[in-house]
């Protein structure tokens, strides 16, 4: 490879730009047509007609040719430009813009509505005007988005919703505030993306039934999918459903089955259970035969039955699958030559790849359809549409183990995409170039191209950070796609820096970075934002702050578990165990669930004392060197269901000697020790668990554990039981400077946001209620919580993804570090874990974490408490200072 070449693919993009999959799907999906005439169309906007080049750029751009729509709005933008009509070339101009943001030519549509602007303020207002001027606002409002510029697409949008007010066209009215949802939630502002797709509920209530009111139902509830607000999207694409069958509108009702079949296929993936996964998943299935039987249109037909072929896949039902292919396959050949059309056929050829070894369907066939695909993508001049149908070929000949042709294509599909800043796939190509290298191989540092391999998955790691909080804001499930379509890239990369038996510590310091940007894009995936708060590495700490803190990190990989361990002031280690995946994961849930079983002794030490080999034994020698006291564990996978304390050397757990927190990633909120004489506490207890919420048993010893901590000499400001609300407790928080938030009631870590809350007496306080109780303690420096502990929460099923809830409410509520239990806790044994626990804590030199280790030891030298179940799963997460 020339240095030229490794130069261009080495640069890190500067413009962001959004997984334009997801988001021009979701503005697709808001698309509706009006009665008055339109060119190129998009979110709704409008253009008048007066040429019939702009005619037939409307339906090439219906059909996705976009490149000659441009041609022809060219040259009608000429004619208007002679005859010095100002208000035709600012629409063409709009119109251009669009096609231009199709195909990739980011400053060309930029030109495009910047010229319609300079154009329209030259104009004098009129009615006509101010329709263009909304029109404008609203296209520039698409394109700073899918730039990643949601601030100013905010901004946009908000013009444009002014203008079509003053025009009272209420329907585009509606789509703009839909817009604005977005824009906000891809800001992280959840509750104001929330706020107004409410405020836009309440307009369309009031409006009669028409198909407009359908689509715009139709189109809050895939916002609210987007926003993750799963059980508001289901009723609102309902609604539009019942309106649609009210009208007997059969291509409404098709949309609105096909927006439900997503929906459906979304709830599937966050389901935990197996039979609820399976149960929303045949829903998804019957939604999608729905939409395909009810429409006469070829295009929701055809999307309706790949969806389905997908979900198929999914579900292994290789025989179902194989039944409908022969009728997509003519559907698709059916459609109008357009990007539409390409991506359709991309879709079907992926779904064969996975359905080729179980129905006979062979290559040739798969690459005789992506080669129609690319044929269709050059006669367009489609450069986005080239290179996915390039590197779609190149991962045809990947799994033929043809590497020349495959690195040749993926090369073309790569430098396509890079030549348009279309990076949310030029990682995949990055990706796929990196596997090339290493020819199919795990051990790929055995390979000639090793180093290449390295660099090209360095390359898609650095395109993911730059995308990466475009992605979160992209759609409901998207820590499931991520898992699928991103985290392999962060671990493969990890896995490539530590194969040398002795890695550099170049390579060890770049394997630490990419642990924690997986981390950090786990737990932003969780809450669906980006999350921004002034941090310290976790070096600057042990190495100025805490000379008796060590960081373990760990990663699970496919044949070994690597452990990178920091001392204060020196440099890394690196500590590899060979086991696999399977063996490890096996032991690790065994593990979890024996810790959880009052009598399981014998085996769960032995399991303890196995984890203990892989993380602890290793370093014994350096930590006892080091004196070390307290250990930093950043853990991967299934190792964060585990409580380190709960590990087992043969004699002694490690709590017996260490005190042990965990962190998400290289950074902790900046640490405060807690002074005794200064602290002050807002608790808050709730024995009987509120009738609207079922599955929660009664609380005994609540008010007990709260009067412990009274004892100790702390400062307490308490509000128990019915007095425990949501508004009481949001004016105590705010009423003074709290230290401490201690919450004595029932909660829940889940695996989504949806279902991580805690009791009040008037309901569920949720995640995302958290960002908005304690606004002010995030927003200010001098009046951050500093420790959040959840007495009586539990996550909901082991997952280990479930402990980002912990994570996630931690960051929600802006405290330097909370404590939580990994499962329920015997009622009685809190009590007495508490008292010990605030007795200790803001001692002279015990910080937080020592204070939770001596809590947990007082329980595990009573003889009522001293098996793990009772002590382990208490979690300190953040900050230990």
């Amino acid at each position: 490879m020339s240095n030229l070449k490794l130069q261009k693919r080495t640069k890190i993009f500067k413009i962001h730009s959004f997984l334009r999959y997801g988001i021009l799907a979701f503005l697709t999906a808001i698309l509706c047509i009006f009665t008055w005439p339109v060119v190129a169309q998009n979110k709704n906007t409008t253009t008048v007609v007066n040429l019939p080049q702009e005619q037939q750029a409307k339906t090439l751009y219906i059909e996705g040719r976009f490149a000659e729509a441009v041609n022809l709005l060219q040259q009608a933008e000429q004619v208007y430009e002679k005859n010095n009509d100002a208000v035709g070339q600012s629409v063409v101009l709009s119109n251009l813009a669009l096609n231009f943001q199709q195909l990739g030519l980011t400053v060309q549509a930029n030109q495009a509505i910047e010229n319609a602007i300079n154009i329209l303020q030259k104009t004098q207002n009129s009615g006509q005007s101010l329709t263009v001027w909304a029109q404008v606002w609203d296209v520039k409002g698409s394109l700073q988005l899918t730039q990643g510029k949601a601030e100013d697409a905010l901004s946009s949008w908000q013009q444009a919703e002014s203008f079509y007010q003053q025009l009272q066209n209420s329907n585009k009215t509606t789509f703009t505030q839909v817009n604005q949802a977005q824009a906000l939630k891809a800001l992280g502002l959840y509750q104001q993306a929330i706020s107004t797709l409410q405020k836009l509920i309440s307009t369309l209530e009031k409006q009669p039934d028409s198909l407009t009111k359908a689509a715009g139902f139709r189109s809050l509830g895939d916002a609210l999918v987007v926003a993750g607000d799963i059980k508001q999207a289901e009723v609102y694409l309902n609604k539009s459903l019942n309106i649609s069958e009210q009208l007997k509108s059969t291509e409404a009702i098709a949309q609105a089955h096909l927006s439900l079949g997503n929906l459906a296929r979304v709830k599937g993936k966050l389901a935990v259970k197996l039979v609820e996964k399976t149960r929303q998943n045949n829903q998804s299935l019957d939604y999608y035969k729905k939409a395909s039987l009810s429409s006469a249109n070829l295009s929701t037909q055809t999307q309706a039955k790949l969806n389905q072929l997908g979900l198929l896949v999914e579900m292994k039902k290789w025989q179902e699958a194989q039944e409908i292919y022969p009728e997509l396959q003519n559907q698709i050949a059916n459609l109008p030559v357009g990007r539409p059309s390409i991506y359709a056929q991309v879709n079907l050829a992926q779904s064969l790849l996975k359905l080729r070894n179980y129905i006979p369907i062979n290559l040739p066939t798969i690459a005789k359809i992506l080669a129609v695909a690319k044929q269709q993508a050059e006669q367009l001049q489609d450069v986005r549409s080239q290179s996915f149908v390039l590197g779609n070929l190149g991962h045809l000949y990947e799994l033929t183990q043809q590497w020349s042709i495959a690195q040749n294509l993926t090369e073309k599909a790569l430098d396509l995409s890079q030549s348009i800043q279309a990076e949310d796939i030029a990682y995949l190509w990055q990706w796929q170039m990196g596997r090339i290298f290493c020819q199919g191989d795990t051990r790929c540092s055995q390979k000639p191209n090793f180093s290449s391999a390295i660099t090209e998955y360095t390359e898609a790691f650095n395109t993911l950070q730059t995308i990466r909080g475009d992605l979160v804001a992209t759609n409901a499930d998207v820590q499931f796609s991520f898992r699928e379509s991103a985290e392999p890239v962060y671990r493969r990369l990890v896995d490539l820096l530590l194969q040398s038996p002795s890695p550099t510590q170049e390579h060890l310091k770049k394997a630490r970075q990419v642990l924690e940007a997986l981390q950090v894009a786990k737990l932003q995936n969780f809450l669906q934002q980006a999350c921004q708060d002034s941090k310290l590495q976790l070096d600057e700490v042990i190495d100025t702050k805490d000379k008796t803190a060590a960081v373990i990190y760990s990663m699970i990989l496919s044949d070994r578990l690597d452990v990178i361990l920091k001392l204060p002031n020196q440099s890394l280690y690196h500590f590899p165990t060979q086991i696999s995946r399977k063996e490890s994961v096996e032991i690790l849930n065994r593990l979890h669930s024996n810790l959880q079983e009052v009598g399981s002794d014998e085996e769960l030490q032995e399991d303890a004392k196995k984890v203990y080999s892989w993380l602890i034994q290793p370093l014994q020698t350096l930590l006892e060197k080091n004196q070390i006291k307290t250990l930093i564990f950043v853990l991967d996978g299934p190792l964060r269901k585990i409580p380190m304390a709960a590990l087992y050397d043969g004699q002694q757990y490690l709590v017996e000697k260490y005190a042990v927190s965990l962190a998400l990633g290289l950074q902790v909120r900046d640490p405060i020790p807690l002074k005794r004489t200064e602290m002050k506490v807002l608790a808050a207890s709730l024995t009987e668990p509120p009738a609207s919420v079922s599955g929660f048993s009664r609380l005994e010893n609540v008010a007990k554990e709260v009067k412990e901590i009274k004892n100790t000499g702390v400062t307490v400001n308490w509000i128990a039981e019915q007095q425990f609300t949501r508004k009481i407790f949001n004016q105590q928080l705010n009423a003074d400077k709290i230290d401490i938030v201690h919450l004595a009631t029932h909660g829940q870590f889940g695996a989504d946001r949806e279902n991580t809350f805690v009791l009040t007496a008037d309901g569920t306080l949720k995640i995302d209620d958290f960002a908005q109780m304690f606004s002010r303690e995030r927003q200010s420096s001098t009046q951050k919580i500093e420790l959040l502990i959840l007495s009586a929460c539990q996550t909901a099923s082991g997952n280990d993804q479930e402990v980002m809830g912990i994570a996630g409410t931690t960051v929600q509520a802006g405290a330097s570090s909370a404590i939580a239990s990994l499962w329920d806790l015997d009622d009685e044994a809190s009590v007495t874990f508490t008292k010990e626990f605030y007795q200790h804590l803001g001692q002279p030199n015990i910080n937080r974490a020592e204070a939770l280790r001596l809590a947990q030891l007082a329980l595990l030298e009573n003889s009522n408490y001293d098996h793990p179940r009772y002590w382990s799963p208490y979690v300190l997460v953040g900050s230990w200072l």
